[in-house]
């Protein structure tokens, strides 16, 4: 990882990404995402058969890109009449 791929530290804010983490943690991704770490480890050890946001580990850390969890979230919109 490079200085603009770096993880966000854990009391950072995910409302404020300003400073370009490509990688989350479970935490800042569930709080980015609106929805809890749990549901995260529970989608990722349902693997293939959740419809889970893709993610990495990365020397055994679980990591996930803002852009797949961008593409997860516009995959659930639902659009009202």
């Amino acid at each position: 990882m490079d200085g603009n791929d770096r993880l966000l530290p854990n009391n950072e804010s995910t409302r404020n990404l300003s400073n370009g983490a490509k990688y989350l943690r479970p935490k800042q991704a569930a709080e980015y995402c609106g929805v809890s770490e749990s549901t995260l480890a529970k989608l990722r050890m349902q693997g293939r058969r959740a419809d889970g946001p893709k993610f990495a580990r990365m020397s055994g850390c679980v990591v996930y890109r803002r852009v797949d969890l961008d593409e997860w979230i516009d995959s659930h919109m639902v659009f009202s009449q």
